[in-house]
């Protein structure tokens, strides 16, 4: 053979070299095999220990290659070096060095590790070389089936280490050189330059964030017979108190009822911040709270508000710790309204049941300001809101509810539930009268209201032994 045809074959040998390793993708990606990717969830309780991606080179550049997080989303047989737009997290994860042909490995723990907890989306790995040089690194794609490369996630539960190989990947290479065609369906990967454009290749592995495990909470209402606030073993629980859970924002999350045993429980509940309150049954009231030294066995709630206090609870864990003690309150007589004693001073057709039961101070007897009302007359006028001052005047309405609790004390009526209300407003009524409210500061009406409307839920019946009608 002569010297010019050696030329020529020299030639075509490079040629085909050339049209070999640039490998032009396909615009016909509509027959590409349908391939669906398998969603991975680290079991409950399970620890991650490792994710290991494996590849088989088959053209080693001998750099080394970095691993990045995608922080977009894209599609193996439509994504584009122009539609990715360099969509990765700077961030090294890690890297490796294509130094041979054969297989390689490189360490994804710490970015599988971010998908599974839900730190970030997970939108697959990148891969590019670290500095420019005419040369490229090549390896198997997942359609070269006795090649194709994986993922090996490694995790330890109560029974063990378990190892999960093979897991499916889907993978494509991008080139600067053609920005607007895919390499979805090419059986060969790249990473590197070649002919001056950079090559790039995008793995996905399909994760399902782990849930963390479910924690609960509960315990047990209970009627605390010798009301001391602690749940004594002959002591039996109530059914039916409904109990409500909310968050710590003040959330109303589930409601409840306790059972024949007087249990109840909130569970499959996630990690976080939580308290109940116990609706108070008609006729009860609450035990003393947070009494002794074990808290599996006393009284949570709050003996105003049935409210526990805010806890945490960490995954996995059972709080059956949260209790309450309730006991039928015991009253003696009943009480009657501000009109019936009104109408029942000897001013109308009704009898005088009203000066039996005078005199009956509204302030300390002998306080600066306080009231004897010594007559029915006086009584009525207490009573009607208009003598003694306005009606809009604070004072002039906690007169009229104050009187008309004595009054059903003075009656037989117990008064065991306002008896520390009675206390503070004769002590505030023995140097304040109803000239002195539009002094008052905002927060002293609001205590006088609240003091005026408890006073008219006990003449009501609404707490304390109950209206003498029903």
């Amino acid at each position: 053979m002569n010297k010019l045809s050696l030329g020529l074959l020299s030639i075509l040998l490079i040629g085909l070299f050339i049209v070999g390793c640039s490998e032009k993708p396909t615009d016909s990606i509509s027959n590409a095999e349908p391939f669906q990717l398998a969603n991975f969830m680290l079991p409950p309780g399970a620890t991650l220990d490792s994710a290991t991606f494996y590849m088989n080179v088959n053209v080693a550049s001998g750099k080394t290659i970095s691993v990045h997080r995608i922080t977009n989303t894209w599609d193996e047989h439509t994504v584009t070096w122009n539609n990715f737009g360099g969509a990765y997290a700077p961030s090294v994860y890690s890297s490796f060095t294509a130094d041979a042909v054969g297989w390689h490995s490189v360490d994804l723990t710490s970015l599988v590790q971010e998908w599974l907890n839900g730190t970030y989306d997970n939108f697959g790995f990148f891969m590019r070389q670290n500095e420019y040089m005419s040369r490229f690194t090549r390896f198997n794609s997942r359609e070269n089936v006795n090649f194709k490369p994986y993922l090996e996630i490694c995790y330890t539960t109560e029974t063990g280490v378990t190892c999960e190989i093979n897991l499916p990947v889907a993978d494509t290479y991008i080139w600067e050189l053609y920005p607007d065609q895919n390499g979805g369906t090419s059986w060969q990967l790249y990473i590197g330059w070649y002919l001056g454009y950079e090559k790039q290749t995008l793995v996905k592995f399909e994760f399902t964030p782990s849930e963390p495990e479910l924690a609960a909470l509960g315990d047990t209402v209970w009627y605390d017979d010798n009301k001391n606030g602690i749940q004594d073993m002959d002591e039996a629980g109530v059914e039916g108190v409904v109990v409500e859970l909310y968050n710590c924002l003040d959330e109303l999350l589930a409601t409840t009822v306790t059972d024949v045993n007087g249990f109840y429980i909130f569970d499959d509940l996630q990690p976080g911040d939580y308290y109940v309150v116990f609706d108070l049954p008609e006729g009860y009231v609450f035990t003393m709270q947070d009494q002794g030294a074990d808290d599996a066995i006393d009284s949570d709630a709050d003996p105003t508000t049935g409210m526990t206090i805010c806890t945490n609870l960490e995954a996995g864990e059972r709080d059956m710790t949260w209790d309450a003690g309730i006991y039928l309150m015991e009253f003696d007589g009943c009480s009657l309204t501000i009109g019936f004693w009104k109408n029942h001073a000897g001013f109308g057709p009704q009898a005088d049941v009203v000066s039996p039961l005078l005199p009956i101070w509204l302030g300390t007897p002998g306080g600066a300001k306080s009231m004897e009302v010594s007559t029915a007359l006086m009584a009525v006028n207490v009573l009607s809101q208009h003598y003694y001052c306005a009606p809009s005047n604070g004072i002039t309405k906690l007169y009229a509810q104050m009187l008309g609790a004595k009054l059903n004390e003075a009656n037989g009526a117990d008064i065991t539930v306002i008896s520390e209300i009675f206390e503070d407003a004769d002590a505030f009524l023995a140097d304040h009268n109803c000239d002195d409210w539009d002094s008052l500061s905002r927060n002293m009406k609001k205590t006088i209201n609240k003091w005026k409307s408890t006073f008219d839920d006990y003449n009501n019946g609404d707490i304390g032994p109950g209206h003498c009608g029903d």
